[in-house]
This record gives C-alpha cells, structure tokens and sequence, in this order.
C-alpha cells in the first residue's frame, strides 16, 4: 500500500459528538454544516445515524444487493450498512475514524467495529469494499482518490469490487444555478473539491476537504488503477452509484 496519510478526523468531532447524543435518546439533534459551494445548511443528524426503523434509499438498497463476500464497510459512520450486510450473512469489518461512531455500532450490534483507517486493515482480504453515503469523499481530492484506488488491490481478493457514490455536482448547479456553475468553473480547480465544516452547539471543527466525482472522472482514475467501472444506479442531483471492480492481473 501507498504511504497516503489518514485523514484528519477532527473536523469531524461534532458529528462524532451529536451521533453520540441522537444514540443516547435526543431525537430532536440537528447539526449545521458549511462548505465554500452552499449557504449553511442545518441538518437533523437522523441523517447520519439512518435508525433502523427508516428504511434504506434505493441507491443504498441495490449498492447492499451489489456486496458479496467478505465486506469493508470503509467509513461505516453509525452502522446502519454493517448491521444489514451482518443481517444478509456477510461477515464485516466497519472501520471509521471517529471513536463515537465506533462505539456505537458496537451498541447497535456490529460485530467487528474498529477505529483505524484503511492502512490498519493491511494484511487482510476482502471481497468487497463498501463506502456509501458519499463516503468516497473522504479522500479530498482527485490525487486522494488516486491513491486510494492504488492501495484498494492489496487488501482485494481476484475480481473484488469497491462499492462507492458519488455526485456530479455540474448536474446540480446546471439544475439549480447555471451562473454560479460558470463562476465556480476554472482551469485551476476541480468542481468537486468542495471545502466542509461541521458546527454542532459550540462545538464547531476545522474545515476539512471533501470530493464528489463526476462518473467519466472516476471512471478514468478507476481504469488507471487496474479497476472496470460501471454505473449501477443514477439518482437525482447528480447522485449515481458506481461498481468498481478489480482487473485480473493474471
């Protein structure tokens, strides 16, 4: 594997905090992200935590349906995933950055939760590796998906597969505000590399980089790292789920 740094997980210490609190049984918490794209937007964290009772959006439901094998749930956040994939009798390791979330997908009843980034799985082998809810983004950057996509083959086994989402965000500005799409484009900077910062009460985190990837993008980058890359699902504003899968190098 690469030397590519972990990501710094402490600009997301709010989340970390108030899934913490929505665990503990404060239905009501709510927590404000800001990036350099949007205005502010205040979101109920029952968006992160995805309870059990709420049922799965179709693009999480096939993205499930495409696992097989033994399953990464690389940036499993509260569990939700996991704990279907352990349901459908795929053995799973969740990994997240945040010690909160690990804690609570143990209490929600995931088996193998840990708290390490993906070099801490080095050595191990999967058949799949799952990274949802615009997980993906957790790289930053295009050079960071590039790197991530080079270490994914040593913990794959032949023909493993990555199940990611993404979004292209030329869709959405082109559907909501054509101008600021031609503002924001420029030579110098890859729309999707949006910067995101988390506040949640007077706990508010540094700003951290997130990427969304266009389809054609990732699947030039997917190709150069040894990988076949189809579109499984298109959803609205840009969203679409993507299938990687690992060339035989045979």
């Amino acid at each position: 594997m690469t030397d590519t740094p972990a990501p710094d997980p402490t600009g997301w210490n709010p989340l970390g905090a108030a899934l913490m609190d929505f665990h503990n049984g404060e239905d009501a918490v709510e927590i404000t992200i800001t990036s350099d794209l949007w205005e502010d937007e205040h979101t109920p964290v029952a968006t992160f935590y995805r309870p059990e009772e709420q049922p799965l959006s179709e693009l999480d439901a096939r993205a499930l349906g495409l696992c097989r094998g033994r399953v990464l749930d690389l940036g499993a956040g509260a569990g939700r995933h996991s704990l279907e994939l352990q349901t459908s009798g795929h053995e799973v390791v969740a990994v997240d950055l945040l010690p909160e979330a690990v804690e609570i997908m143990r209490d929600r009843g995931v088996v193998d939760a840990r708290c390490c980034d993906i070099a801490a799985v080095k050595g191990g082998t999967f058949d799949t590796v799952v990274m949802l809810m615009h997980g993906l983004g957790v790289v930053g950057d295009v050079h960071g998906l590039g790197s991530l996509l080079e270490d994914l083959p040593a913990i794959l086994r032949p023909k493993g597969r990555l199940i990611c989402d993404s979004a292209d965000l030329t869709a959405v500005f082109e559907d909501e505000s054509p101008e600021l799409l031609e503002e924001l484009s420029s030579p110098d900077r890859y729309l999707g590399e949006v910067e995101f910062g988390l506040r949640y009460g007077d706990l508010e985190g540094p700003s951290y980089p997130w990427l969304f990837i266009d389809p054609d993008r990732l699947k030039i980058i997917a190709e150069a790292a040894g990988f076949k890359m189809d579109v499984a699902f298109r959803g609205d504003r840009g969203s679409y789920l993507a299938v990687l899968e690992l060339l035989s190098t045979g």
